[in-house]
């Protein structure tokens, strides 16, 4: 893995400066954000995806094998990868998720246009397969052993279940997030934050869409730029019902139902009715709400290429990690309790009470996810030192020393 601060600082040079150059060409949606996701891989692979892969080729491990063995397992790799590719397109095809999102339809709707696209797609997925085999300590990987299972030779079964589990994660997660990063550049086009007085209502909820748009971006990047050769593949999968449950009920089309049919916390006066627009109180509040959601951005960006759900793709350590282990969840559920606080006063004690209860369930979802991400991860020795490490040096353990160190009264 290279300098984490210049990962950190090609996430956010390409991911803002493809929404940048996406919005000054006035491009519509789906190829805005194609365009911002190509800046985004190009930033990605010029800062640590090329220095990855010499250092790679550098270290390789020459194996003495004959040639038609190579090209053997080349051709059985890229079997297994059509195949993959296959029931992609079949459940994007038949599953109303994937065929009702705005980014199956843009995909469908742009098709014509892309042959040549295409064909250049995959002649370099061919040449991607050849390199990754030459350098990789074991080519004998899932994409062999689906290949395999596709020709109807022995296979590794625990290979081809990762391999669908990976498949699962990359088609839903990728489309879910690409639908959302075209609303949200459309959303930034029609409703701009500097179109709004600052400091205003509209001004705050501007500057929100905009951070929210640069998260889905770079985690939209992270879903495709799972490229082994580079160093950024996935080392494993959540493999246990509840670690899938508490992940997937947090997003469309799950959430909504659940939000509405049982939690909708939202349902009632806001915050406006308490704290009124342009007061000091106002700014304070709306400020910290936007500082959290900030926060929570900063957490993606920590992860450059390797964000992803439901996956092991290497310890992160660095940026707001070094603080606390799940920076992002506890960020998120601040902005949300700091928005949804006034409303809650405002709604008497009774009614106020509820909703506060309704949205500590979204929070105790929140903190379920966080354990099984914990109890996936700790597998790897390497995760397990870093939460000695955030345990003995974190927030938290800074919090009780300071504490600890005052005298008493």
């Amino acid at each position: 893995m290279g300098s984490p601060l210049v990962i950190q600082a090609a996430t956010i040079v390409g991911g803002i400066v493809g929404i940048a150059l996406s919005a000054y060409l006035r491009l519509e949606p789906g190829k805005a954000m194609a365009f911002a996701l190509l800046c985004l891989l190009l930033a990605w692979i010029a800062a640590d995806g090329i220095p990855a892969a010499r250092r790679a080729y550098a270290s390789r491990t020459k194996r003495e094998e004959a040639g038609t063995a190579f090209w053997r397992r080349i051709g059985t790799k890229l079997v297994g990868l059509a195949a993959l590719f296959g029931m992609a397109v079949i459940a994007c095809s038949v599953f109303p998720f994937f065929t009702q999102s705005s980014a199956v339809q843009w995909v469908i709707e742009a098709s014509h246009t892309t042959i040549p696209i295409s064909i250049a797609l995959a002649i370099a997925t061919i040449l991607y397969v050849m390199a990754t085999d030459l350098i990789a300590e074991e080519p004998d990987d899932y994409l062999n052993q689906v290949g395999r299972a596709v020709l109807m030779q022995d296979f590794r079964e625990e290979d081809v279940l990762f391999a669908l589990r990976l498949l699962a994660i990359k088609c839903f997660f990728l489309v879910l997030m690409f639908s959302g990063g075209m609303k949200g550049v459309a959303d930034l086009v029609d409703k701009p934050a500097w179109a709004f007085p600052p400091l205003s209502a509209a001004w705050f909820e501007g500057l929100m869409r905009l951070a929210f748009l640069v998260d889905i971006v770079l985690a939209a990047g992270g879903y495709i730029a799972t490229f082994k050769l580079f160093g950024w593949h996935v080392r494993a999968t959540e493999t246990t019902v509840l670690g899938w449950l508490v992940c997937l009920i947090c997003y469309e089309p799950f959430f909504p139902v659940i939000s509405q049919a049982f939690v909708p916390y939202g349902e009632g006066p806001g915050w406006e009715s308490v704290i009124p627009e342009g007061s000091a109180a106002f700014i304070l509040w709306s400020s910290a709400t936007l500082l959290c959601t900030l926060v929570y951005v900063w957490a993606t960006i920590a992860f450059g290429p390797r964000f992803s759900n439901l996956t092991h793709r290497g310890i992160i350590t660095s940026g707001p990690y070094r603080f606390i282990k799940h920076p992002a969840y506890v960020s998120k559920n601040i902005a949300w309790w700091l928005f949804a606080l006034p409303g809650f006063i405002a709604s008497g004690l009774t009614e106020g009470l509820a909703r506060a209860g309704m949205l500590a369930i979204v929070s105790l979802i929140y903190l379920l996810r966080a354990r099984a991400e914990e109890r996936m991860l700790s597998k790897d020795p390497a995760y397990r030192d870093y939460a000695a490490r955030v345990a003995a040096h974190g927030l938290l353990a800074m919090a009780k020393r300071r504490l600890a160190s005052r005298p008493a009264a």
